[in-house]
C-alpha cells in the first residue's frame, strides 16, 4: 500500500474541530500555506465570494512544482483539509482556490468543507489495490476529462473485494488525493460484491470532490416495426434498416450505423417486419441511455431526411444491473402510430370550404369571379413522395381546385385517398388571385397552421368533413395513443329502454362494453369500427357515432384502439 507522501503541517491545538464540521457561512476565509505565507498565520491571503463559494487566485508559484496549502476561517481552529491540499501551477505560475462550506448528501465525497482547484493541465489516473502495477509510481488507470474540471474513468475489478486507491497525478504522488481530498489523507477504499465488477471513478477538481459509481453493462435490444412504412409504400423489400445516434456519431446509413436484421423474428413472434439489432452499453444504474433514431436507405423516403425517421431523438433508460434490455417494439416514424392509423383501403373524401369574406394573409380579399381556391395536404403525394405537400406559387397538379356550388361561395372537391393515407389529415387552402399561377398561394394562414380533420368512417362515401372557413384553422379531437380523451364517448340516460351511446369515430377504434368492473372480460363490438359504421349524425368534429344499447342490465362502455 503507497504511504503519504509529502509535507504536511499539524497543529496540536485545543478544540481543533474535525475537517467534517459544518461552518459558518456569513464569515470571511483564508488561504495560508508553503507559497502565500510560510505557514506564518492562518490569514495568508483572503478569499472573495460566497456564501455558496469561496474563491483566491494565488500566482507567484513555479510552474511544475508542488506547494501545501489549508483554507482557513481566520484561525487554525477551523482549517481545510485537515491533510493539507498540495497543488501544482500552470505556466504563468497561477493556480485557483475554490471553498465550498457546508455539508452535502449529494453522494460526493468529502461530504463537508470542500476545497478544490483548477487542473493545470495534468493527467490523471486512479492508483491502488486493484490497478497494474498496485500502486506503481509510473502507471494507473487513466483519466479523461469531461469537461468543467471533472475526470473519469471505467475499471473492470476482476475479483470482489474491499480495496483501497487514491488519484494522482501520471508519473507521480505529489498531488495525490485521498479521503478528504488532501494529498497526505488516508486512501480511499472502495467494496466491490461482484466478480468483474466495474466502476465509474469521478474526480470533479474544482469542487473538491470524488464518487465512485457502481455502472452496469446492459446488452441494449433495439426493434422496430416497419409494417406501417411497408403498407404506404414507404419501405420495400431489399432495403436496409439501421440505428443511428450519439453512440456511433450519427452515422445515418452509412458507416457505422448499427445494422438491423428481420431474420428470425424479434423476441420469438411471427412478425417479420420486426427488425431488430444489439448494441452493449455501460452506464449507471437507471441512468438515460444516447439519444438515438431509426433510419433506412429505401429510396420511397422523402428526399430531405437523409433516411432519418421523422421523429424527436428516441432514448432508454439502463437497467438496474447488468442484463438484457429488450426496448419495446416502435413504429418507423412515429411513436404512436400503427396500421390502424392508416386508411384500409382506398377512401374518397368529401372537402368544402366557405370564402364567404375570405382574406388572404396578405390581405387579399378573395374575389370569385376573378380568383381560384385550391386545397394543399400531405395527402398531394407530390412527385410520388408519400405525405409530400405540392409546391406553393406554382401550377398545382390536376384535381386540387375547389370548385363553387351554384353561387353560395361555399367550394367542394372530392379527392380519392388511397390506402396508406393517415386517417387524420393535415391540409390547408389557398387562393390563386387573379387565377395568375394555376395554383395557390400559402395564403390562408402562417407556417404550420393547418387544418386538421379525421377521416371517421369509410363505410361513408364520400366521406363528408365538415364544412370549413377560410382562415380558421380548426383541429377536431383524434382518438390515439396519446389522446385517449379524443374519443369524446358519452353515454347518457336510458330512453324507452335503450342507453344511448355517442363518440368520434375512426378506422381501427371500436367500443367495448362490460357488465361488471370487477369480474369479467370487456366484449368487443367490432360492428362499430370506423370501417364499417354509418349510424350516426353530423356535427362541427364530424360524423358522431351512435347507437342505442338496450338498458336492461348494468353495462359499461369504453373506446379502444388495438
Amino acid at each position: 500500500m503507497k504511504t503519504k507522501r509529502g509535507k504536511f503541517k499539524t497543529f496540536a491545538m485545543a478544540g481543533l474541530i474535525a475537517a467534517a464540521a459544518s461552518v459558518s457561512q456569513a464569515q470571511s476565509y483564508f488561504n495560508a500555506g508553503d507559497f502565500i505565507n510560510g505557514w506564518s498565520g492562518p490569514q495568508g491571503s483572503q478569499m472573495y465570494g460566497g456564501p455558496a463559494i469561496y474563491t483566491n487566485v494565488v500566482t507567484g508559484g513555479t510552474p511544475g512544482t508542488y506547494e501545501q496549502l489549508k483554507v482557513t476561517d481566520g484561525t487554525w481552529n477551523n482549517s481545510w483539509p485537515d491533510s493539507n491540499l498540495q497543488i501544482d501551477f500552470d505556466t504563468s505560475g497561477t493556480n485557483t482556490i475554490y471553498f465550498i462550506p457546508g455539508i452535502f448528501a449529494d453522494g460526493w465525497f468529502p461530504t463537508a468543507n470542500r476545497v478544490g482547484y483548477d487542473n493545470p493541465g495534468n493527467v490523471w489516473e486512479v492508483s491502488g489495490d486493484f490497478t497494474s502495477p498496485n500502486w506503481g509510481d509510473d502507471a494507473g488507470a487513466q483519466m479523461t476529462a469531461d469537461g468543467s474540471g471533472v475526470l473519469s474513468v471505467s475499471y473492470v475489478i476482476p475479483a470482489a473485494g474491499t480495496y483501497s486507491f487514491k488519484f494522482k497525478t501520471a508519473g507521480t504522488w505529489n498531488g495525490a488525493i485521498g479521503t478528504d481530498f488532501g494529498m497526505n489523507a488516508a486512501n480511499i477504499s472502495v467494496t466491490t460484491v461482484n466478480a468483474n465488477e466495474t466502476l465509474l471513478f469521478k474526480l470533479d477538481l474544482p469542487n473538491g470532490r470524488f464518487q465512485i459509481f457502481p455502472v452496469v453493462t446492459n446488452r441494449v435490444v433495439f426493434a422496430v416495426d416497419m409494417s406501417s412504412q411497408i403498407k404506404i409504400g414507404r419501405f420495400h423489400p431489399g432495403s436496409s434498416v439501421f440505428v443511428s445516434g450519439d453512440f456511433n456519431n450519427w452515422a445515418g446509413t452509412g458507416a457505422g450505423a448499427l445494422a438491423l436484421t428481420n431474420y428470425p423474428p424479434y423476441n420469438g413472434g411471427s412478425n417479420t417486419n420486426i427488425y431488430y439489432g444489439t448494441n452493449t452499453f455501460i452506464g449507471f444504474p437507471n441512468s438515460p441511455g444516447p439519444a438515438y433514431k431509426f433510419t433506412d436507405n429505401d429510396p420511397g423516403q422523402p428526399p430531405d431526411d437523409n433516411g432519418y425517421e421523422q421523429v424527436n431523438n428516441r432514448t432508454f433508460n439502463l437497467l438496474a444491473a447488468n442484463g438484457v434490455l429488450l426496448l419495446p417494439v416502435v413504429n418507423f416514424g412515429n411513436y404512436d402510430v400503427t396500421d390502424s392509423d392508416y386508411l384500409p383501403e382506398d377512401t374518397a373524401v368529401l372537402f368544402s370550404v366557405d370564402m364567404n369574406g375570405a382574406s388572404g394573409i396578405d390581405n387579399h380579399a378573395f374575389d370569385p369571379v376573378n380568383d381560384s381556391v385550391y386545397i394543399n395536404g400531405q395527402f398531394a403525394n407530390y412527385n410520388g413522395q408519400f405525405g409530400s405537400w405540392y409546391p406553393w406559387s406554382g401550377t398545382a397538379p390536376a384535381g386540387y381546385q375547389m370548385i363553387e356550388q351554384g353561387l353560395t361561395m361555399i367550394y367542394t372537391n372530392t379527392i380519392i385517398m388511397p390506402a396508406g393515407t393517415p386517417v387524420g389529415l393535415e391540409y390547408k387552402y389557398g387562393m390563386d388571385p387573379f387565377r395568375a399561377n394555376g395554383g395557390p398561394l400559402d395564403d390562408e394562414a402562417g407556417f404550420q397552421a393547418n387544418h386538421f380533420r379525421v377521416v371517421r368512417s369509410t363505410a361513408l362515401n364520400p366521406y363528408p368533413m365538415p364544412t370549413d372557413t377560410f382562415g380558421n384553422q380548426y383541429r377536431e379531437p383524434f382518438f390515439s395513443a396519446t389522446s385517449t380523451g379524443g374519443g369524446n364517448l358519452n353515454v347518457g340516460k336510458p330512453v324507452s329502454g335503450k342507453v344511448p351511446v355517442n363518440w368520434l369515430g375512426r378506422p381501427g377504434a371500436h367500443l367495448q362494453v362490460e357488465t361488471d368492473l370487477s369480474s369479467g372480460t370487456w366484449q368487443n363490438i367490432i360492428a362499430t369500427d370506423g370501417t364499417n359504421w354509418t349510424s350516426g349524425y353530423s356535427s362541427t368534429n364530424g360524423f358522431v357515432s351512435q347507437t342505442n344499447w338496450p338498458a336492461s342490465s348494468k353495462a359499461f362502455f369504453r373506446l379502444v384502439k388495438p
